[in-house]
């Protein structure tokens, strides 16, 4: 399966790069797509991911591999955008290849460093292998149903992209994502600074979902915008951790107002 996905490619300029947050496919930002057709967007599977036989599950890795995309689809520079970890990914791949960056869009991630806010927890994730399709969808249905904020029509798609995320091999339904993936990566996030120490001499936009926010979000919000003093930063009202699945309208309008404003 091919790890990457276009959408409103060939006719227009600004490019926007999006990676998706962790256990998710680079489809959640179809939604997010649809809403900004000016704009050529190229969403890219984490490794391990979606079906991916990655044996090598990096940040270095997948840095090469974003490289990689661009050079064969011939794009030279991009916004980049990533939501939950890919927002420290992106952040990763600025470091490396900062000529390639034109801006970055941090979706409810990437502003702190996870090991300073976080105790040592050592547990694994564990993937769950349901039996019953029933079982399967009331799970979803039950997720989706805390959400109370989303319209049905919103509600009605998350249903269905959460629902994808499992695959039915021998009437077991398996979620997509490699469990070691899963775990490599969280790691790499708790064990590095991927965070960006230094001002960003590039448009930098901070949007963050009400879902959780408390003390300890404030003091996070404090150091980042004292390493980011010109970064854009806001608070989406009615929101949830995976902003291009939940409010791709709200996300749609600040990427125009402060990222494309200039460009198309």
């Amino acid at each position: 399966m091919k790890n990457y996905i276009q959408y409103n490619a060939f006719q227009n300029k600004e490019v926007i790069i999006a990676i998706p947050a962790l256990g998710e496919r680079k489809e959640m930002f179809a939604a997010l797509a649809s809403i900004l057709p000016e704009v050529h967007i190229i969403a890219i599977d984490l490794p391990g991911h979606n079906g991916q036989l990655d044996n090598d599950f990096s940040f270095r890795s997948f840095n090469n591999t974003i490289k990689e995309i661009m050079e064969y689809l011939k794009i030279t520079k991009a916004h980049f955008l990533g939501n939950s970890i890919g927002a420290w990914i992106i952040q990763n791949f600025y470091t490396n290849y900062p000529n390639l960056v034109k801006s970055l869009t941090l979706l409810d991630g990437g502003y702190y460093f996870i090991g300073e806010y976080h105790p040592d927890d050592k547990a694994e994730i564990q993937l769950p292998n349901i039996e019953r399709l029933e079982d399967l969808q009331e799970a979803i249905h039950e997720e989706v149903r805390s959400m109370g904020n989303l319209s049905a029509e919103n509600k009605e798609y998350l249903y269905n992209y959460f629902l994808h995320n499992f695959v039915e091999k021998n009437n077991i339904f398996y979620h997509h994502s490699n469990v070691k993936a899963l775990n490599e990566l969280s790691r790499a996030v708790e064990k590095n600074n991927y965070c960006i120490e230094n001002e960003i001499p590039l448009l930098v936009l901070l949007l963050l979902a009400d879902e959780h926010t408390d003390s300890l979000l404030h003091k996070k919000l404090d150091r980042f915008q004292e390493r980011q003093p010109n970064a854009q930063v806001e608070i989406i009202p009615n929101s949830y951790h995976f902003l291009p699945l939940t409010n791709p309208n709200e996300i749609a309008e600040r990427i125009r107002k402060t990222i494309l404003h200039g460009f198309i």
